[in-house]
């Protein structure tokens, strides 16, 4: 807990045990405030009920009382190792200590005393005045805790998301790194072998592009469209140059959201998978399809399934949802109808900010 989520705790406790003290002692502002009887006030009784000193006396204490039970039920909650029923038992035994010393008026005799000096240690006021103090004490206490407690899950849940969705990253980068960095050096080694300078140099600055995207974006979570699609262009570019005259990317997406968010390295996966499982031929060219439509981004290719299409070392799609779910709390759709493979890549508005 922190300096000021502290502080927060003790202000609200100084306000509860304040109404706490208020309703307790409600009698006593109605016998300050209300008209005296016929013939007024006598001795000591009138110096009393027409003095404000029987008030702060019982306010206070009553305050002291209830903020000493509030402290004990609330504080350093997550430190503390007696459980709240134990907690509950020492507020019990604070509260027969203060009925004992607690501050009795006698409108006869005029007088202020502790209820242990006296001889009757039965006085039914302040049994109930300090009955209520314990018992809506140990109320809001308990409401502390449970509140606390849904507090602290959501804070575990928070970490343990941040971690897995970093785990998953990792492990995003792991796979993307050896299978598609070899498949690019083999790209560049064919383009110095045929002596293309030009555009060798064009394919190493694409190339160091995608992976400065892949290291850098990937971290922060989430992105943009139009950052993404720009990313998809470098990308596209090295797939071009390894499949020259085979693979083609019809690219239409709306402007209006090209602001619109969604997790980093999303499409870069999806083309992948269909690079990866489908065949790809001067006879059957792949054409990809990116558009968007209704809020969401869709990657579809037509389904030329290559005869082993399992690799269990390749990015899935149950990654990519797990992201997405991760990230924004919604899923990715997909559609196969044997004929074309549609995926639908959900987008955020710019307002709608993911969950980093």
């Amino acid at each position: 807990m922190n300096l000021i989520q502290r502080y927060r705790s003790i202000l609200i406790n100084v306000l509860t045990a304040v109404g706490i003290s208020l309703i307790a002692n409600f009698n006593f502002f109605l016998m300050r405030w209300m008209p005296a009887p016929p013939g007024g006030y006598r001795g000591w009784a009138k110096h009393f009920m027409e003095s404000d000193a029987i008030l702060y006396v019982n306010f206070f204490y009553y305050l002291i009382f209830a903020l000493i039970l509030l402290t004990v039920l609330t504080t350093n909650i997550q430190g503390m190792r007696i459980k709240y029923f134990g907690r509950a038992v020492i507020c019990l035994g604070i509260a027969v200590i203060f009925y004992f010393i607690s501050p009795v008026f006698s409108l006869r005799e005029g007088t202020m005393s502790l209820l242990f000096s006296r001889r009757n240690l039965i006085d039914p006021s302040v049994i109930t005045k300090i009955s209520f103090t314990l018992i809506i004490s140990i109320l809001y206490g308990k409401i502390f805790q449970l509140i606390y407690q849904k507090q602290s899950v959501q804070m575990e849940n928070q970490l343990l998301k941040t971690e897995n969705l970093q785990t998953t990253y990792n492990t995003l980068v792991n796979q993307i790194n050896p299978h598609f960095f070899f498949n690019s050096l083999n790209s560049l080694s064919m383009l110095v072998r045929e002596k293309h300078n030009r555009q060798a140099l064009t394919y190493i600055d694409r190339l160091s592009g995608t992976f400065r995207y892949i290291l850098q974006n990937g971290q922060s979570g989430g992105t943009t469209l139009e950052e993404e699609l720009k990313f998809m262009e470098a990308y596209k570019y090295l797939l071009e140059v390894r499949y020259e005259g085979k693979l083609f990317f019809d690219i239409n997406v709306g402007d209006r959201y090209l602001h619109w968010t969604m997790p980093s390295l999303s499409i870069q996966p999806l083309i992948e998978n269909i690079v990866k499982h489908n065949v790809i031929t001067s006879s059957r060219p792949m054409h990809v399809s990116i558009y968007t439509r209704h809020g969401s981004l869709f990657v579809a290719n037509p389904v030329h399934p290559k005869m082993h299409n399992g690799d269990p070392s390749g990015i899935g799609l149950e990654n990519l949802s797990h992201r997405y779910e991760l990230l924004t709390g919604r899923d990715i759709t997909v559609d196969n109808d044997g004929v074309t493979f549609t995926v639908g890549l959900p987008l955020c508005e710019p307002e709608k900010d993911l969950e980093l």
